[in-house]
């Protein structure tokens, strides 16, 4: 069986590693989404046969994610079904990519079911065209942008820890702001992102604010997860400010990820103005995930 354990920010150089050395660039494989995610759900990780597992106890059922590394990764597979069948609880893989469905196809004989998770594709974009918003695809986002700084006293900051405080109130007031059928997830994200800018320089984060007339009205933050490719984890603005969300999403781009090629800004959730609003930013490609049940 594995013993899983509470996420601890020194955990992050282990696991970091074993993510790079699989090379893959899903959002849930960031440390710093294992780590800030695990302040809404009950999530813990072990080092299982040189591979980075973690697991989530839902109510209904267990979620783990498939085992990255450089270890051996069959042998964690198998350490994880030992673990599930001795629990007695229903066990979900997560974060699966293609060739992950064939090797537990091939190698574990029908013992999971796997599917595709539309809701759980990144987005992934080119950084140069998030820097220019070149082309007729993108008129609409930069008309937003030029009534934005037309209209706007406004300032662009990069986040730090002594104005990261600035963005955790925005985040408060803007839920207030909010009335949503997803209430609950809002409240549950809301603790994410303390903890992520209560951690920020600790997590490696880097981000950038925009302030009208001194206040901050919108920010976005993330982390590099190789040489290639960031991801951005949170973006905020105040929805009655034309032209606050594009301008951060452009800005930032323009003023930190220019050392990137990609831009990893994750998944929708199978929320169907999320998935519009990504989709506008015209990705240049989705990364596909399977969730898979063992029977």
């Amino acid at each position: 069986m594995i013993t899983f354990r509470p996420i601890e920010l020194s955990d992050s150089a282990w696991m970091r590693a074993c993510v790079r050395a699989d090379g893959r660039i899903n959002c849930e494989y960031s440390f710093g989404n294992i780590f800030t995610y695990a302040a809404r759900f009950p999530l813990t990780a072990a080092n299982c046969c040189g591979c980075l597992v973690t697991k989530c106890e839902l109510p209904e059922e267990d979620f783990y994610c498939f085992p990255v590394g450089n270890g051996a990764r069959a042998a964690a597979l198998q350490a994880l079904i030992e673990t599930a069948l001795a629990e007695d609880r229903p066990a979900v893989l997560y974060g699966m990519n293609a060739d992950d469905s064939a090797m537990l196809h091939e190698q574990f004989h029908g013992r999971f079911l796997a599917e595709k998770d539309r809701g759980s594709f990144d987005y992934v974009y080119n950084t140069a065209d998030l820097t220019t918003l070149s082309g007729k695809k993108y008129q609409a986002k930069r008309n937003h942008i030029s009534f934005f700084l037309r209209n706007t006293r406004w300032t662009y900051e990069k986040i730090t820890a002594q104005n990261a405080p600035e963005c955790l109130a925005m985040s408060e007031q803007w839920l207030l702001q909010n009335e949503s059928d997803y209430r609950e997830d809002l409240e549950g994200e809301l603790k994410i992102i303390r903890r992520a800018l209560e951690n920020f320089d600790a997590l490696g984060y880097v981000g950038g604010l925009l302030r009208a007339d001194g206040r901050v009205i919108a920010y976005t933050m993330g982390e590099a997860l190789n040489d290639e490719v960031f991801c951005v984890h949170f973006e905020k603005a105040f929805p009655d400010i034309r032209g606050a969300y594009p301008a951060i999403n452009q800005m930032f781009v323009q003023q930190e990820l220019q050392s990137f090629r990609f831009i990893n800004r994750e998944d929708d959730v199978d929320i169907e103005n999320l998935r519009r609003a990504k989709e506008s930013y015209h990705p240049a490609f989705l990364i596909e995930k399977y969730e898979a049940r063992l029977k």
